[in-house]
């Protein structure tokens, strides 16, 4: 195998954060399985601080998802961004798209009459700079009931006002394996 003698100082460490800012993090395990280069596990002082602040920003999203809080929402949204997701719909592929503030409209009014509840588990994390990835399994229930569960991406750009999500994806599905979390609790 050849060796890629630039990939001598890339940090990765090993909680997903990626410490290169000329390479994309995706891409360095493959390069560092196919250049045979060694990665040395690194974490620069503040990752830990900028992942935790990063995964605040996910999980305060679905806690105002929980609690309808509008305004709570808005805050940890950038006003340009977008929801993406990907769903079977009898067997064929749906896409469904939606600004954030036709999601904030849409949701606009009193609190929801039933219990939603999202949890993810098991986040990768990828940040360089002023940009961040979150990566992560998830389930949704409605009345503690499970509804649906998937992948959720979400990017989230750091601003003067701390991270935002420019934009958030997920898939919906169904079948899935069981959460590690357990059943969720009951009201």
């Amino acid at each position: 195998m050849a060796r890629c003698g630039f990939l001598d100082t890339i940090a990765w460490s090993g909680d997903g954060l990626c410490m290169n800012r000329s390479i994309p993090c995706v891409l360095l395990s493959v390069l560092a399985v196919s250049c045979a280069v060694p990665l040395r596990l690194v974490e620069s002082p503040g990752q830990s601080a900028d992942r935790a602040a990063v995964l605040a920003v996910v999980q305060r999203t679905f806690d105002a998802i929980a609690t309808g809080d509008v305004e709570e929402w808005r805050a940890v949204l950038l006003d340009e961004g977008i929801f993406s997701s990907v769903r079977d719909a009898n067997g064929a592929r749906r896409i469904s798209t939606m600004t954030f503030e036709e999601q904030l409209e849409r949701a606009a009014g009193p609190p929801p009459d039933r219990a939603l509840l999202e949890r993810m588990w098991d986040p990768t994390v990828l940040i360089d700079g002023d940009i961040a990835m979150v990566w992560t399994r998830y389930d949704f229930h409605i009345d503690g009931e499970f509804s649906h569960c998937g992948v959720d991406a979400v990017l989230l750009l750091r601003t003067d006002d701390g991270w935002r999500i420019a934009s958030l994806a997920w898939t919906s599905e169904k079948d899935c394996e069981p959460s590690p979390l357990g059943l969720p609790p009951t009201r």
